[in-house]
C-alpha cells in the first residue's frame, strides 16, 4: 500500500502482536478504508498473511530485541511517514509508540479486550504516551483514569484474516 494516494488519505502504521490482539486490529479494517496501512507485528503464520506487514522476531522480554525494534521502527518511520499509529498490543507497541512520539506522530492505543478488571503491563506504559486511549470494558474505566475512554468492545464479533491473493482464513 504504502504512499497515501490523496490529499486526505493517511498512512497508518498498525502495530499488534499475533493472535487475539491481531483479531482485534482486524475487526478495525472498515474504519482504514480509503488510506494507505501497513502493520508493524511479530513473525507469526497468520502475520504472513498480511499485506504490507514488517514482522519481527517475537522475543517479548529481550532487551537487546526491544533496541532492535526500536532502531527498526526508526528506520521505518523515516521510510514510509505514518501520520498515525494504532496499536491493540501487545507489547511489541511499546518501541513503536516511543518512536512515534520523537516524530511527533498520533497514536491510539486500544486496551487489549480480554484485559476486563485490570491493565494490561502495555496498557499501564502506554495510558500515559497515547494521544487516545480506549479501552473494551467499563469496569477498566476505574483502572485506569480521567484519559481512559469506552465506546464498546471488538470481541463481539470476529472476522477472519485475509490471505494473500484475497482467500479469508
Amino acid at each position: 500500500m504504502g504512499e497515501a494516494t490523496t490529499s486526505s488519505s493517511l498512512t497508518i502504521c498498525l502495530v499488534c502482536s499475533h493472535g487475539g490482539h491481531l483479531a482485534e486490529m482486524l475487526q478495525l479494517g472498515d474504519a482504514f478504508a480509503g488510506h494507505a496501512v501497513f502493520y508493524f507485528c511479530y513473525d507469526a503464520d497468520t502475520t504472513r498473511r498480511l499485506p504490507d506487514a514488517f514482522r519481527v522476531s517475537n522475543r517479548p522480554y529481550s532487551p537487546f530485541e526491544f533496541l532492535r525494534n526500536l532502531g527498526r521502527a526508526i528506520r521505518i518511520f523515516r521510510r514510509r511517514r505514518p501520520d498515525l499509529v494504532v496499536s491493540t498490543g501487545a507489547e511489541i507497541a511499546i518501541p513503536v509508540v516511543l518512536v512515534a512520539k520523537v516524530f511527533r506522530t498520533p497514536v491510539i492505543y486500544i486496551e487489549c479486550g480480554a484485559q476486563v478488571a485490570r491493565p494490561s503491563v502495555t496498557g499501564r506504559i502506554l495510558y500515559y504516551l497515547a494521544d487516545e486511549f480506549y479501552v473494551q470494558w467499563p469496569e477498566l474505566l476505574r483502572a485506569y483514569g480521567s484519559r481512559a475512554r469506552f465506546e464498546g468492545s471488538l470481541v463481539d464479533e470476529v472476522k477472519s484474516i485475509p490471505r494473500q491473493g484475497g482467500a479469508e482464513i
